[in-house]
């Protein structure tokens, strides 16, 4: 007698994806003795200086590349000069429409017919490009602003 075996192979194979979320929070520079500390903002009044923070975290496997965030600038803040910065490495542009971004020696403005290199308290948005946050792994970005 002949005996047959029916032998089942499987395959698993994980699944392997970027999975990147994104968390705004907001700190206001505050004196508390003798120490300037950054503290949840609440009440912001004129000539605050107010950090903007974006966490990003990969929950995913896999690396998350070329990610993009943009944030505005609110009308009432003016962009502090240098103040943007990024926990990975990151290339950041900026803009004075929301629009178009460039570095900061090529946004030129007219003023009085003439035009010059816009100062950073003009720019309305920051973007940062991050080319890659693997998997697992968190970042941040961040910029300040002062109320007006």
């Amino acid at each position: 007698m002949k005996k047959s075996f029916l032998v089942v192979f499987f395959i698993f194979s994980s699944l392997v994806i970027a999975d990147v979320s994104i968390g705004s929070m907001s700190f206001q520079e505050k004196k508390v003795g003798k120490e300037t500390k950054w503290v949840k903002a609440t009440r912001v009044v004129p000539g605050t200086k107010v950090r903007y923070v974006n966490s990003l975290t990969n929950g995913g496997t896999e690396n998350a590349t070329n990610l993009v965030i943009t944030n505005a600038i609110p009308n009432h803040m003016s962009f502090v000069s240098s103040s943007a910065s990024c926990s990975t490495k990151c290339d950041i542009l900026y803009s004075l429409d929301n629009k178009s971004f460039d570095m900061p020696a090529n946004l030129m403005v007219t003023e009085n017919g003439k035009k010059r290199v816009a100062n950073a308290n003009e720019y309305r948005a920051v973007r940062w490009t991050i080319a890659s946050l693997n998997g697992k792994q968190k970042g941040t970005v961040q910029y300040e602003a002062t109320l007006k």
